[in-house]
Parts: structure tokens; C-alpha cells; sequence
């Protein structure tokens, strides 16, 4: 595939989103983002910055008027739990704007890479995810990405789906435990986990998630399934220590909150194998690095 082919991405203005177009960009492809609103900063951006709303009725029009031959979907209405009327109304709004892709791909011959989640595996407990398992979503929100992915694999021809675990990194809005405690400790508070703080979760930083875009691009002639971590995955009360530790002058110490932890057992554990085989993709940051770089984006914002 030449790096003239033009790639449309969808929630460029996202953590996941932005990253994939740059990662496209730095690999030279021509890239048109779109973009639910614009800003004064997109207009300084390297690549094209589209507005459009997938929510909204005239998206398929809107988005018909762009030149592109493939599309990387990142749009996604993102809940702060996996169960609820906020996670109804997520899933809701993201099979809206998946079906409109599909559409929009099917319609037009484009090749798709949809960013996932493995929260498709549902609650893992001592057990690898591969791709080869069967899905077993818990929740609206994991349901819904489910469906969708099964619809793009069996509608579309040259389709790469990433299953992407826990990402984070500058420019984040979601205000996930890893976030919280780089938060607490660069404000010197006390670093409180639940339970006896050996749920597991494996955080992959949202650059080694757009190299993984980067990467998969080649491998959009066939439709594949591909787990995204770190391959490394982290006790919450590890991952106190870590920030702690990697955060400079902190004062905070870790504590536990005496609250039960309905996840206590919770293992992530996922193969990142077929990714490294297949895609020759491996994540580079450590979550070390990850964190001061987060942790410096965090204290020049405020």
C-alpha cells in the first residue's frame, strides 16, 4: 500500500483518535481528521480538520464529500461505567455512529480499522485473552462495541478490529484510576485503593495505541482481530507505588480505603502476540514513562 493512500479518521479530537493521525501522519500517509467541533487548535494541525457530528442526521452527506480511501473509526461516546442509563445511552450513540461507518464503508469499498475494547472478554479471572476467544461483554457499553464489531466482520471485507486495554496519556478526559493517582500525588493527597488492592488492569499508552493503527494499515486486505496492551499488567496498589514513586517530590502515601472491591478478582490479562507476529507492532512506552509523561502534561495544565 503507497503512502499516498488517504486515510479518513473518525474522534480525531480524542485521546485515541488524535493519536492515530498523528502516527499516520509521521508515517506519511495523507490524512483527513474529523472532528465533532473544531477549535483554534486544529487549525494548526499538519493534517485536514473536518467537522462533523456522526451523531447527526446530515454525517452521511458530510462525510460522502470527502476523498479518502480507507477510514480508521475512533469516534466513541465513552461511559464512566460499563452498566447504567449513561453506559444505555453510549451504547446507544456509538452503534449509531458504527452503523453509519458501516455504511459508509460498505457503500464505498473502504477498508475499515475499528478501535475496540477488551472489554468484549468481559471480567477475566486467571485466564489469557486471545483473540480466538468468544466475546462475552458485561454491560451496555462492551455489548454494544461487540455488536458492532461481528456486524463490520461479517459485512465488510478488509477490516482490522483492535481490542484496546485501559489507554491513556496527555490530553486524556477520562479520569481513570491511573489519571486519579497521578492527580492525588501531584497534589500530595493520600493514594486510597479499595479492597486489598490486587485487581489487575493493563494500561497501553495511547502513542503505542497509534503505531498500532500505524501498523495495521498493511493488514487491512483481510479481516483480523487484534489485542492492544502493554502485556504487562498491574495490581492497583502496585500501581499507587508506582505513581508514588515516579512522581516527583510527592508527599502522598497509599491507603487502603476499607471499601470491598467488587472487582477484587478481576485479572486483566491479554496476548498481544498475533500483534507483535502479524502487525510487527510492540508497545515502547513503559508505564513508568507513561506516567511521568502524564504527570508533566497534568501539571502544566493547571
Amino acid at each position: 500500500m503507497t503512502l499516498s493512500h488517504k486515510i479518513l479518521v473518525t474522534g480525531a479530537g480524542g485521546l485515541i483518535g488524535g493519536c492515530a493521525a498523528k502516527a499516520l501522519h509521521e508515517k506519511g500517509y495523507e490524512v483527513a481528521g474529523i472532528y465533532r467541533q473544531l477549535g483554534s487548535g486544529e487549525a494548526n494541525l499538519p493534517w485536514k480538520a473536518i467537522q462533523c457530528d456522526l451523531l447527526r442526521e446530515e454525517a452521511p452527506r458530510r462525510l460522502n464529500e470527502i476523498d479518502f480511501d480507507s477510514v480508521v473509526h475512533c469516534a466513541a461516546v465513552l461511559p464512566s461505567q460499563l452498566s447504567g442509563k449513561e453506559a444505555q445511552q453510549a451504547a446507544l450513540a456509538n452503534r449509531t455512529m458504527d452503523d453509519r461507518i458501516v455504511d459508509l464503508c460498505l457503500h464505498g469499498g473502504y477498508s475499515l480499522i475499528y478501535t475496540s475494547t477488551v472489554s468484549v472478554y468481559g471480567l477475566q479471572i486467571d485466564a489469557i485473552a486471545t483473540e480466538e476467544g468468544n466475546p462475552r461483554p458485561i454491560g451496555e457499553y462492551a455489548s454494544a462495541k461487540a455488536a458492532s464489531e461481528a456486524k463490520m466482520l461479517t459485512a465488510l471485507a478488509g477490516t482490522v478490529i483492535l481490542r484496546i486495554s485501559s489507554p491513556y496519556g496527555p490530553g486524556q478526559r477520562i479520569r481513570n484510576v491511573l489519571r486519579v493517582f497521578i492527580e492525588q500525588a501531584l497534589s500530595g493527597l493520600d493514594l486510597v485503593y479499595h479492597g486489598n488492592g490486587n485487581r489487575r488492569q493493563d494500561f497501553i499508552s495511547a502513542c503505542d495505541v497509534g503505531n498500532a493503527v500505524a501498523c495495521s494499515v498493511s493488514r487491512i486486505k483481510s479481516n483480523e482481530v487484534f489485542n492492544i496492551a502493554s502485556g504487562n499488567p498491574i495490581s492497583m496498589r502496585d500501581l499507587a507505588e508506582l505513581v508514588v514513586r515516579t512522581v516527583p517530590g510527592t508527599g502522598s502515601r497509599i491507603i487502603p480505603s476499607g471499601i470491598p472491591d467488587p472487582q477484587e478478582d478481576y485479572r486483566a490479562a491479554f496476548s498481544i502476540r498475533k500483534a507483535e507476529t502479524l502487525l510487527g507492532w510492540r508497545p515502547l512506552i513503559s508505564l513508568t514513562d507513561g506516567i511521568r509523561n502524564l504527570a508533566q502534561y497534568l501539571k502544566e495544565k493547571n
